[in-house]
Order: C-alpha cells, then sequence, then structure tokens
C-alpha cells in the first residue's frame, strides 16, 4: 500500500512504510518557498528545480533520461521537446509523471514509455504548461486508469494558473477528494477511469 500526497505545483510526494518519493519539490513561484522535502529519491522534470529545492542529503536525486532503480524503485526518463517525463514503478504501480510538461502531444516514443501507466499526474492549470483541454488529450494519448491533476489555482499559494474547475468540466469525469490517496495495484479501477484531487498539503 502506498500513499500519494500533493503540495501544490506539481510536488508530489509517494511513499509506502519504508520509502519516500519526492517529485518536483520546489514551487514555480519565487514568493512562495517550501520547506525541507524527506525523501529518499527526488524526481525532477527541470533539473533547474534541484537548485531551489532542500533535500536530504542521502536522497538519490534523479534530473536525466536514463534507467534508475533503488530501494525496489525503478525510474524510466525520457527527455521530449525539451522536457523530461518519468515512469516510475513502485508497489507494481505504474506512475507517469509530467511535471511542467507543456502545449505539445506526446510522440509515439513518449507513448513507449509512458502508455497505459496505472497513474497519470499531468498538470492542467495553462500558462507555459499544459491546460485543461491539453492535459485532457494527453490522457486520451497515455489512457491511465486514474488521473491525478497539478498545477491549477490554489488559493493558499496565490499561483496564477487556470481553476481546476475548468479542467474536471473538459475532463467530464466526476471526482473524488482524498487529502492522502492510498492506492494499491490491486485497488486500482479496472474499468472506469478515476479522478483524483488530492488536496495541497502547503
Amino acid at each position: 500500500i502506498m500513499y500519494i500526497s500533493w503540495h501544490g505545483n506539481n510536488y508530489f510526494k509517494i511513499q509506502n512504510s519504508q520509502h519516500s518519493i519526492v517529485l518536483n519539490p520546489y514551487s514555480l513561484d519565487k514568493n512562495f518557498k517550501y520547506g525541507k522535502a524527506k525523501g529518499d529519491v527526488a524526481i525532477f522534470t527541470d533539473p533547474q528545480g534541484v537548485g531551489v529545492s532542500k533535500l536530504d542529503e542521502e536522497a538519490m536525486v534523479i534530473t536525466s533520461a536514463g534507467e534508475y532503480e533503488t530501494k525496489d524503485i525503478f525510474v524510466y526518463g525520457r527527455q521530449t521537446n525539451g522536457h523530461l517525463i518519468y515512469l516510475i514503478i513502485f508497489e507494481d504501480v505504474r506512475i507517469a509523471f509530467l511535471g511542467e510538461y507543456g502545449h505539445q502531444v506526446l510522440t509515439d516514443k513518449d507513448l513507449e514509455l509512458v502508455s497505459g501507466a496505472d497513474i497519470l499526474l499531468v498538470p492542467v492549470g495553462g500558462g507555459a504548461m499544459a491546460n485543461a483541454k491539453e492535459a485532457n488529450n494527453i490522457i486520451g494519448q497515455i489512457e491511465p486508469r486514474l488521473v491525478i491533476p497539478s498545477a491549477y489555482q490554489v488559493k493558499e499559494l496565490k499561483n496564477k494558473a487556470d481553476a481546476l474547475e475548468l479542467f474536471i468540466k473538459e475532463f467530464g469525469v466526476k471526482p473524488e477528494e482524498h487529502d492522502k490517496f492510498k492506492v494499491s495495484a490491486k485497488d486500482l479501477p479496472q474499468d472506469d477511469l478515476k479522478l483524483v484531487i488530492l488536496k495541497p498539503q502547503v
């Protein structure tokens, strides 16, 4: 069993009883800073994010394309159109993480990595990143079983981004809300596509 929490922006934490992974543990707004991110593995879609993140000294830091393995965590990174995208395999669950992904569609090569992922973490707030319509197209390409949106407007962060409602309307799936989302491979939805909204832990 693992838990996924969201801290605003594209900052996620995935953990089980033994290990934890932090994803993009930095703010996209210079007026807001995060405290120290605790994780065995820290994954960045933007390598410049490392310089503005506070990490555990012993964390394994991943900032480039390639294959990585540590503590039963498998990470596959790919460079595409100036962006990094990742597939993370943790507890037999395949998680696609797009970080600050922008306005382009995924190529066939990208889809070889992330197509059919169990969980998709995707930005939906527009600006430099994918907007509601583009995120919806990406979901159609990847066909995950569960979608968790990120990088939308959060009042605690005062960030400039589109409202979550725009994405929910575009996507057309009734969301379920969680503080932290508890998931295991056997609990993943088999037939329906699920939309999970995480309350930002900020």
